[in-house]
């Protein structure tokens, strides 16, 4: 009977303990349903955090490709040739000077009737004489000359000029001095200058 009352007191004192116990914040089990904030994340939240940094590079990269590619437009836009603007015609007279200016050029022949023109028609081609064009950097002939008189380019006789001063240049830089055609460019300059002097003479004389 004793010992029953024994067993029954310390029993009792288990079950008075246990609350007690269960109570003592030292003695309960961490709660791992509400992690401390910033140290332990699921593996969802972890997860979705990635993507979204992922999200946001994945933008900014798409931004700085954009303004690279837009900067390339600028760039181009700059770098291309600007676009062409149409010239009003030349009044007919001026037109017409020019032309006979070309023509008497071009017809003219030497004392053995030879025509000195016929070698600064039409340039080769870069095919033919690259070399030509890599030391040539304006090169002209007299049947782009005669397509710049058409189409209004010169807007002088001043213009003209240039154009044939720099034919005869160009035959003198890439030829030989003393060869034929470098003969013939100081001829077709010399004959240039005496054809607008006589057409000038002619105009102030119908003045």
């Amino acid at each position: 009977q004793l010992m029953k009352r024994l067993a029954a007191r310390r029993y009792a004192g288990l079950l008075i303990l246990s609350p007690t116990a269960a109570a003592d914040p030292d003695q309960q089990p961490a709660d791992r349903s509400q992690p401390d904030t910033g140290e332990v994340r699921s593996p969802e939240e972890m997860e979705e955090d990635v993507g979204l940094k992922k999200r946001k590079s994945d933008l900014e990269g798409q931004k700085q490709m954009q303004a690279g590619l837009e900067t390339g437009e600028k760039v181009k836009r700059k770098r291309g040739r600007p676009p062409a603007v149409k010239l009003p015609p030349n009044p007919p007279e001026l037109t017409r000077m020019l032309s006979m200016l070309v023509d008497m050029v071009i017809n003219y022949k030497d004392g053995l009737g030879r025509q000195i023109s016929k070698g600064f028609v039409q340039l080769p081609s870069k095919k033919e004489v690259p070399e030509y064009y890599e030391l040539i950097r304006k090169p002209v002939d007299f049947r782009r000359i005669r397509e710049r008189v058409r189409n209004h380019k010169y807007r002088s006789v001043g213009d003209l000029e240039k154009d044939i001063y720099l034919l005869c240049h160009n035959a003198q830089t890439y030829n030989l001095e003393g060869s034929q055609i470098y003969e013939d460019s100081i001829v077709i300059k010399s004959v240039f200058e005496s054809a607008r002097q006589r057409m000038v003479t002619n105009e102030q004389q119908k003045e």
